[in-house]
């Protein structure tokens, strides 16, 4: 139903329908210029090749459409749902309201920023001359889904913090800045300090993770890290997102 009214949502404004499109076109082949344009002169960074960094681009762009299709919008009015006393009404409702938070808009028109990741993947892939089979595929779309789970759990133990400071607008600025540190493996980062590193690691295998099942290169232990970290951070956002509604006031204060 959410599909549906959303669905009719979109096709109801057409000239939001057609600044988004045009939006997502251009930050979609941004994504993929910029890692043409860091790769034209190194034909390897960190031991992976000029084309692995190039799937890197491409596997961003799919990961992030589908999170940015489902979730970004509903992270978006995070704060304006607290701050305005929204989440009084709610909380009301018989449907869980973690759910309501952050799956209430589906943002359509992201499906172009994944057509463009795939059709580049798929070039760059035709270039390697690497075989696909459909067990490979299999393994991508399933470490994919972790990956999306990894990326959502995140944002939301950083936006439940708007529950104690509900002024904090900025948060998703500051997030789809974070979103840049999955783009590239984690071997660039490694003279980051320990603390930062702890907090990124998770971030870095979001992308990295499908890229190396795609290349024939994953082993069982770098999937079973990146679930591992998907299903961890998935029941402490859910934990502590419940905690935090024990100290909401709601709009009267």
């Amino acid at each position: 139903m959410l599909m549906i009214l959303n669905w009719k949502k979109l096709l109801t404004y057409r000239a939001d329908l057609i600044n988004s499109s045009t939006a997502h076109t251009i930050w979609a082949s941004f994504t993929i210029f910029q890692m043409l344009l860091l790769t034209s002169k190194a034909s390897s960074v960190f031991g992976w090749s000029r084309n692995e960094l190039l799937i890197l681009a491409g596997m961003y762009n799919i990961i992030y459409s589908f999170f940015y299709m489902f979730f970004a919008r509903g992270f978006n009015q995070f704060s304006n749902t607290i701050h305005f006393g929204r989440l009084d009404g709610i909380l009301t409702k018989p449907i869980d309201s973690q759910f309501i938070m952050t799956c209430l808009y589906v943002t359509y028109t992201h499906l172009i920023r994944f057509f463009l990741g795939l059709g580049f993947l798929i070039y760059v892939l035709n270039q390697m001359h690497l075989t696909i089979t459909p067990t490979l595929i299999l393994g991508v779309i399933i470490l994919c889904l972790f990956s999306l789970m990894t990326i959502y759990s995140f944002w939301m133990i950083v936006m439940t913090l708007v529950i104690w400071f509900p002024k904090l607008s900025n948060l998703p600025d500051l997030l789809y800045q974070t979103n840049q540190v999955s783009k590239f493996p984690q071997e660039i980062y490694k003279g980051a300090s320990t603390y930062l590193l702890f907090v990124l690691f998770p971030l870095t295998l979001i992308i990295v993770t499908p890229a190396k099942q795609l290349l024939h290169k994953v082993q069982l232990p770098d999937a079973l890290l990146l679930m591992g970290f998907a299903i961890t951070l998935f029941i402490v956002a859910r934990f502590f997102w419940r905690y935090a509604l024990r100290f909401y006031t709601s709009a009267s204060g």
